[in-house]
């Protein structure tokens, strides 16, 4: 599989889930993480409560969608609505898998709690960086201009990391 070939996929996947809303999902789940991982005792505990949360704000949006769209879509009823987002709006929920899969890897390879939500943070800013200097990219910003796109994006995670250091101290 060439190059081209692979960005191609990633590009098909972006575009179809939605980019804003998978950088949703891993902003909502990032945050969530770091307020829960202060004080638990256990990662199972900041897995459980992190993964239950996204599913939340997730089934949140998909409301919003459905029922808030019905003043735009008269032809279909709410059901109709709500059926179909389920479907089309999984990008939230897909969203928050990195983060949790990286403090599940975390903690299996022997990191505490703190530590373990450290990586799954700093992961989540790396993530952010990547994404806007993809779409930046692909806008045809170069230089300099590109530069602060990205750390821009990766200044929203080091505000998720700052909380988590205010949580932890």
């Amino acid at each position: 599989m060439n190059t081209q070939h692979r960005f191609s996929r990633v590009d098909t996947f972006m575009r179809h889930k939605g980019p804003a809303e998978l950088l949703y999902g891993a902003l909502v789940s990032s945050v969530v993480l770091a307020a829960t991982s202060a004080g638990a005792e256990s990662g199972e505990i900041v897995i459980l409560a992190t993964a239950l949360i996204s599913v939340t704000y997730w089934l949140a949006h998909v409301y919003a969608d459905a029922i808030g769209g019905r003043f735009d879509d008269v032809d279909h009823t709410s059901g109709h609505r709500l059926k179909h987002a389920l479907r089309n709006n999984t990008g939230v929920l897909l969203g928050s898998l990195p983060v949790l899969v990286v403090f599940g890897v975390g903690r299996l390879f022997g990191m505490g709690v703190v530590d373990a939500a450290f990586l799954s943070l700093w992961f989540t800013v790396a993530m952010l960086t990547s994404v806007a200097a993809l779409a930046a990219h692909r806008a045809g910003v170069r230089g300099a201009a590109l530069v602060g796109e990205s750390l821009l994006a990766g200044a929203f995670g080091l505000l998720v990391i700052v909380l988590k250091y205010m949580l932890n101290h």
